[in-house]
């Protein structure tokens, strides 16, 4: 409706999440911290690691997983034009051909209600990600490593917080905070991204479930630009 207001109009989008924060522990709430206690469901991504380390493997190997600047331009510009993105599954939607390329990865983020989106991030040697904030603060980013160098590992800051990934060890960050990636690494990083819903109150969680939903509408764009000519 003309005059309405929407979640992706810069005020609203700001008061929504101010609202969220203000409801998830203000500048007092963590950057970095282990996935577990807010996120539990984790623990069944450690106990298929080894087979969906294969999947995604071979996902990589065999597909050409594209460019962030090619799905998204503007954020692009901001963050990495070449940092590498296949998104599995986003805001409810799936990617059909996560299905053949990765199907114990996206089998949980479908049966798992508090994930919100799936990715699986390719970081090539020398790619860093410049500083931002995420630009919703209704969810919070869970990092699983599969693949991290050996040689001058990525590094992650999270607002003054520093952390160096290590393979199969996941963490949760609240990337509203800013944060960059520092890789002066010689080999690839492929890590899985999974945005969950920020916890909170009952009457904040409702009012996210109504912000994503508004969202929706783009999942379908950025799964077909991240699939690309795969």
């Amino acid at each position: 409706m003309k005059g309405s207001l929407s979640i992706n109009q810069p005020g609203v989008r700001k008061a929504v999440n101010n609202y969220f924060l203000r409801n998830s522990g203000g500048r007092s709430r963590f950057r970095i911290m282990s996935p577990y206690a807010l996120f539990p469901e984790a623990r069944k991504l450690d106990a298929q690691f080894d087979q969906i380390k294969a999947e995604v493997t071979r996902l990589v190997e065999t597909r050409n997983v594209r460019a962030y600047g090619d799905i998204d331009p503007l954020r692009a510009a901001e963050v990495s034009e070449e940092w590498r993105l296949y998104y599995a599954y986003m805001l409810g939607e799936t990617n059909p051909n996560a299905y053949r390329d990765c199907p114990t990865f996206v089998d949980f983020a479908e049966r798992t209600p508090s994930v919100v989106n799936a990715i699986i991030a390719i970081l090539e040697p020398g790619v860093t990600l410049k500083a931002h904030e995420g630009p919703y603060a209704g969810i919070l980013r869970y990092h699983l490593p599969l693949t991290v160098p050996e040689n001058n590992p990525p590094r992650l800051r999270v607002d003054k917080e520093m952390h160096t990934w290590k393979e199969g060890e996941a963490i949760l960050i609240d990337d509203t905070f800013e944060h960059e990636v520092y890789n002066e690494s010689d080999g690839q990083r492929v890590m899985l991204i999974i945005d969950i819903r920020r916890p909170m109150g009952l009457v904040p969680d409702a009012v996210n479930k109504l912000s994503l939903r508004a969202k929706r509408k783009w999942s379908a764009q950025f799964i077909e630009q991240s699939n690309g000519d795969i």
